[in-house]
């Protein structure tokens, strides 16, 4: 029988460890990414300080959607990072081809990066939907559920994030060939 993430938060609360640590271990990877890839310094503390809020809040409270719910705490924790830091710091680590072959459609690592800063900082909405379907691995529904908004509206919000990305990065490119 595979148990839902409602059952296994279920039979954790009545004592069953073992739950728990299927439900961890359905997750932690995806968590880690999540975390890593919004700020790769601090990723491991704010990875084992959301475990700590979530068992905290599913000893206190009826939990609907234990994923939506996990994902939200971590969502919480990065921005209280970010706002004591006053940065938003993203990761060495995107697929990014390389700068030398093919210069007109090659986009640099660090123009990509400053995108996703500027899409965070302008369009935090969109940029957390983009983030949370790329990186968080999660569906439109599951996002819909954890914004609680439609996945409908999701969807327009990430085609949106999509094309601001888009805009702001031939606009880059225009700029570096008239410069």
């Amino acid at each position: 029988m595979k148990w839902t993430d409602h059952d296994l938060i279920a039979a954790y609360r009545s004592g069953d460890l073992d739950a728990f640590q299927v439900f961890y271990g359905r997750y932690k990877d995806a968590l880690y990414t999540f975390l890593h890839n919004r700020c790769r310094a601090d990723a491991s503390d704010l990875f084992q300080e959301t475990f700590i809020k979530f068992i905290d809040a599913v000893a206190q409270k009826k939990i609907t959607n234990p994923k939506a719910y996990l994902f939200q705490i971590a969502m919480n924790q990065i921005r209280n990072t970010s706002r004591k830091a006053k940065i938003i710091s993203l990761s060495d680590e995107f697929d990014i081809p390389d700068i030398e072959s093919e210069e007109d459609e090659i986009v640099s690592e660090e123009t990509f990066k400053e995108s996703l800063s500027y899409l965070a900082k302008e369009k935090p909405l969109f940029y957390d939907v983009l983030h949370l379907h790329i990186f968080g691995k999660m569906t439109f529904e599951e996002i819909g559920k954890l914004k609680e908004m439609s996945k409908d509206t999701v969807a327009s919000r990430y085609r949106y994030a999509l094309n601001y990305l888009r805009k702001f990065l031939q606009n880059d490119q225009l700029q570096a060939k008239e410069g």
